[in-house]
């Protein structure tokens, strides 16, 4: 057969190694409680992540920035304490504190677990009953009308994800190894 030909079939099957299987990770029957439960466990976890990712860059580097156009190592940090503060916001009313003006290692730890403590209090304050409302402080605004709750809290997840991520190729471009990963 030429390759070409076999290529073309296998990639036929490729969506198959993303089917479901008979195991289940997450309970059917999971009720709102144990996610919230859930969600509260993995933000810890990426807490965590995130900042053995911030320790992991030489003082020296905490500036650097792969290209003018995308934001330096320290500036994604303050960048994700700032997204979990306007998240926070989105669920309890409160203004988000400020991001730093400057880029210096200790403000932007400081501001960092500001924001993750925030937004884990903020996320055990949540009614589990509310979970899949949009019960939430800007129901009416945008990006946030048509969010649950929940959704919010998934959102912020994967920001920081997302973003933590982002710094971890900033490691690898500065030799660094990255620590290893956690969910």
């Amino acid at each position: 057969m030429e390759r070409r030909e076999s290529l073309k079939l296998m990639s036929g099957f490729a969506p198959m190694i993303f089917l479901p299987t008979s195991t289940n990770i997450i309970s059917k029957n999971l009720d709102s409680s144990e996610l919230l439960q859930m969600f509260s466990i993995r933000m810890k976890s990426i807490e965590t992540h995130c900042y053995e990712i911030f320790k992991s860059l030489p003082i020296a580097d905490f500036n650097f920035q792969p290209t003018p156009e995308i934001m330096s190592f320290g500036k994604i940090f303050s960048h994700i304490g700032l997204g979990l503060e306007i998240y926070s916001g989105v669920l309890d009313g409160s203004t988000p504190v400020k991001e730093p003006d400057s880029i210096n290692r200790s403000g932007v730890l400081t501001y960092l677990e500001n924001g993750f403590s925030h937004f884990n209090n903020v996320l055990m304050e949540q009614e589990d009953k509310d979970l899949f409302s949009y019960n939430h402080h800007y129901p009416d605004e945008e990006p946030w009308k048509e969010l649950r709750i929940s959704e919010i809290v998934l959102l912020a997840y994967s920001h920081v994800t997302h973003h933590k991520a982002q710094a971890t190729v900033y490691l690898r471009l500065k030799n660094s190894t990255p620590p290893k990963w956690r969910f």
